[in-house]
């Protein structure tokens, strides 16, 4: 019982241990401690984060022209990929100007990839791109997060020669 006191003053340590920090105070170091020793887990986007980043893409090929907006939105450091939310780009032929989620896709005509549903999402993303010139497609495609095929649904915008887009998974 002695060791508990402190040698000063015969004080219980454990008594002005919580009565300096308070109950707040020790649930705020608690929760701290917690995050730092768990893994993060992504908070999901949302499909107004998904319309905004794809409007920001679009705004951007605008700005510095299609060759540097490309190289950008397929770098993961090019300021277009963030989390589950990446740029993407198709020609009007189905080839893939630009991935953020996947790279080794880029200068590969991909029309006509089915998804498991056995529907064609860059057949969708192109006519969406080319014939309204805007839009949500909805698909499935495999999440580069948590590495699964997951529903997704993207905003498609057209820029000059291209279909491009930004979506945000469901599940």
């Amino acid at each position: 019982m002695e060791a508990s006191r402190g040698a000063d003053s015969g004080t219980n340590i454990h008594a002005l241990s919580a009565a300096r920090w308070g109950p707040a105070r020790l649930a705020a170091v608690f929760a701290a401690f917690i995050l730092a020793a768990c893994p993060v887990i992504s908070v999901a986007a949302t499909p107004e984060q998904a319309k905004a980043f794809s409007e920001r893409a679009a705004a951007y090929i605008k700005q510095v022209g299609e060759q540097k907006a490309f190289a950008d939105f397929t770098r993961p450091d090019g300021g277009f990929v963030d989390g589950e939310l990446y740029v993407f780009c198709y020609d009007r032929n189905g080839v893939n100007m630009a991935h953020g989620g996947n790279r080794s896709l880029v200068g590969r005509n991909l029309l006509h990839i089915k998804d498991p549903d056995g529907s064609e999402p860059n057949l969708l993303i192109v006519k969406m791109g080319f014939e309204q010139g805007r839009g949500w497609v909805a698909f499935k495609w495999p999440n580069p997060v948590t590495k699964r095929i997951e529903n997704k649904a993207a905003y498609i915008i057209r820029t000059d020669d291209v279909a491009c887009g930004v979506g945000y998974y469901k599940d």
